[in-house]
């Protein structure tokens, strides 16, 4: 038998890494085309891709036979994504790995952390830009950052293995063993519903955390001092309430501090509580947050109210849903002036109700306290 050497070895490793992903290309490809669609046609349909076996639905197009895809995709894989706008280039980092991606360019800057230096790497297709959008090819991208690529034939899906263990940081409730419940509010403050809720919560002689977004801290100062002086909690919920996974990194830092900054000006407090828009965000975003000091909580009852729904309909959401240690979240919106009268009317009967059956209301900050 004949021995291989080290160097065959890697350079036979690197060739069935090349036909696996060519393999993916063609299937995808061959996908488009018997679905009766070009692979030019197929530009901008969507699809899922298994990040280390969960679905991320994201939009796609094939560009020279390689699966192109919103670079902002790959923070759903860890990976912090800016744009450097000297260069025209996306800039991935993850752990220990850190290179640049210049627009309509077949090569990388990779940094090298040893010398401090950066040097030219290779890709197999360039990346491009559509709509202010960057696109790049995933499998080009998920390799250099040591992820593994696969093509599922019997599901017909595209797989991504980051081989990296995840860890939720993400606080939906607090400890169920007391019955204690905390109300929260988002997206104020603002001059409507603000001071309605306000009166209601001074009046049950019951504390609440407002998750306040920047802008509206420095439209209403008056109302956000208001909060803090009548012993209420408050977290941070970004300066403009935008969808964390669709800005990048530097601009998620931005939103964040510079909220915190907001709120240090107006009430001297820099809270460590954090809520994500729309609930939404990705396992970078969820990273980077624990990094910057972060707790990011979520709710354990959804009341629904910023749709529109009655006091009564939002009374029953929450006897339905609530547990020991729940966390209501409710809004205090700036919009239509009638858009949560439901959420006016609920709340005196929520806190009725459930200080009946034994519920003390407290912030999130003491929930979380007494874990």
């Amino acid at each position: 038998m004949e021995k291989t050497t080290p160097s065959e070895g890697r350079n036979k490793k690197k060739q069935i890494e090349r036909t696996v992903t060519l393999l993916v290309i063609l299937l995808i490809s061959f996908s488009a085309f018997t679905a009766g669609v070009s692979a030019e046609e197929s530009s901008f349909s969507e699809a899922p891709v298994f990040v280390d076996g969960k679905p991320v639905t994201t939009k796609y197009f094939l560009k020279e036979g390689h699966l192109m895809v919103p670079a902002l995709f790959m923070k759903h894989a860890g990976a912090r994504v800016d744009w450097n706008e000297e260069y025209q280039s996306v800039v991935f980092r993850l752990g220990d790995v850190h290179f640049a991606a210049p627009v309509n360019k077949k090569f990388t800057d990779d940094f090298d952390r040893r010398t401090s230096t950066w040097k030219r790497g290779t890709i197999l297709t360039a990346p491009v830009m559509h709509n202010g959008i960057a696109y790049v090819p995933l499998a080009d991208v998920a390799r250099k950052m040591g992820m593994t690529v696969s093509y599922n034939f019997d599901s017909h899906r595209t797989f991504i293995n980051t081989h990296r263990n995840t860890v939720s940081r993400r606080i939906a409730a607090g400890s169920s063993r007391q019955k204690l419940v905390a109300l929260t509010f988002d997206d104020g403050p603002e001059s409507h519903y603000t001071p309605q809720i306000l009166d209601i919560l001074k009046e049950k002689g019951v504390p609440a955390t407002f998750f306040v977004v920047g802008r509206q801290i420095q439209r209403h100062p008056e109302m956000m001092r208001r909060i803090i002086n009548e012993g209420h909690g408050a977290g941070n919920h970004t300066w403009s309430h935008p969808s964390l996974p669709d800005i990048m990194t530097n601009n998620v830092v931005a939103e964040v501090r510079n909220t915190q900054n907001e709120l240090a000006r107006v009430t001297g407090r820099r809270p460590d509580l954090i809520r994500p828009p729309y609930g939404a965000i990705t396992r970078s975003d969820e990273q980077l947050l624990y990094e910057l000091g972060f707790r990011q909580i979520f709710w354990s009852v959804d009341t629904l109210d910023w749709t529109g729904l009655t006091g009564e309909q939002i009374l029953a959401i929450v006897r339905r849903d609530i547990t020991p240690g729940g966390i209501i979240l409710q809004h205090n919106i700036e919009t239509s002036p009638d858009l949560l009268q439901g959420t006016v009317d609920a709340l005196p009967r929520i806190i009725d109700e459930l200080q009946v059956k034994g519920y003390k209301f407290v912030t999130v900050q003491t929930l979380l306290d007494q874990q």
